[in-house]
C-alpha cells in the first residue's frame, strides 16, 4: 500500500484540477469519484499498490516532480513509482487483445482504461509470453517497414497498468501527431528525449516541467512479434 503523504495529496489535487474535476479524474483512472475524494480529504490514507503503480502514479508523476522541483526525475521515480522488477517475472503464454494502430489513435484515457478499450476494439487475439501480474494488450502497427524492413506484420505487446521506465521502449501518441510512435524514452534532469528506431523519424527532446501535455498517453512496449513474408513469426 502507498501512504498518501502531503506531496502526493498536493499532486493529486493538481492532477484533478487539470483533468477538470474529481469526476473526470476518477473516470480517467477507473475508480469511483468518492475514492478520489477520500484520498484528497485524508479519509483514506493509503492507495492499493497495484492501483497506485498502474493508474495513479503515471497520472501524477509530472506534478510530483513539480512539487519536488530540486529533485531529479529519476529520484522521484525511485521514491514513488513502486515499479515491478524485471520484464517477465512470472512467465505464461497468454492470449491478449490486438488493436489496430488506427483504432489506438482514437483512445482517450479520460474515458476508459486502455485494457477495456483494447477488449472492445480488438481485431484479433495473439499469444505472447507475458508476466501474469500485468494486464497487457497488443497494437498492430500499420507501417511496420519503418521499424523492421521486410516484415509483413508487426505486433507490439504493451503493458496496460505500468509506467514507462527510464531508458525503456514505449508506444505513445504525441499531441497533434498523425501516427503512433515507438521510441526509447530517456529522462535526465528536466529533459525527456525520445529516441526512435534507426531509420525512423529524428529524436525529439523537451523540458517536461514546461510542456507536460506533449505526450497524450504512453505505455511500456515490452515485446515485438514480427510476422515474416513466409508467415513465420520471429
Amino acid at each position: 500500500m502507498r501512504l498518501i503523504d502531503h506531496v502526493i495529496r498536493s499532486s493529486l489535487s493538481e492532477a484533478v484540477d487539470r483533468a477538470g474535476g474529481v469526476l473526470a479524474f476518477s473516470r480517467r483512472i477507473g475508480v469511483a469519484h468518492s475514492t478520489v475524494l477520500f484520498w484528497l480529504t485524508g479519509k483514506t490514507r493509503r492507495i492499493n499498490s497495484d492501483l497506485w503503480r498502474g493508474r495513479v502514479y503515471p497520472e501524477i508523476e509530472s506534478y510530483l516532480a513539480e512539487n519536488l522541483r530540486e529533485v531529479d526525475l529519476g529520484v522521484v521515480r525511485e521514491k514513488y513509482a513502486d515499479s515491478f522488477d524485471g520484464v517477465f517475472g512470472e512467465k505464461q503464454v497468454l492470449s491478449v487483445p490486438v488493436v489496430r494502430e488506427a483504432d489506438m489513435m482514437n483512445y482517450d484515457p479520460v474515458m476508459e482504461s486502455v485494457r477495456g478499450f483494447a477488449e472492445k476494439f480488438a481485431c484479433e487475439k495473439a499469444m505472447f509470453l507475458c508476466d501474469a501480474r500485468k494486464r497487457c494488450f497488443a497494437v498492430k502497427l500499420e507501417d511496420c517497414d519503418s521499424l523492421l524492413s521486410g516484415c509483413r506484420e508487426t505486433l507490439l505487446l504493451c503493458a496496460a497498468d505500468e509506467r514507462v521506465k527510464n531508458d525503456a521502449f514505449a508506444v505513445l501518441r504525441m499531441r497533434g501527431g498523425a501516427r503512433l510512435r515507438v521510441c526509447r524514452v530517456l529522462c535526465a534532469g528536466d529533459s525527456v528525449v525520445l529516441e526512435p528506431f534507426p531509420g525512423a523519424e529524428a529524436s525529439e527532446k523537451w523540458n517536461y516541467r514546461e510542456d507536460r501535455g506533449r505526450v497524450e498517453w504512453m505505455f511500456p512496449a515490452l515485446w515485438i512479434k514480427v510476422i515474416c513474408p513466409s508467415g513465420a513469426a520471429r
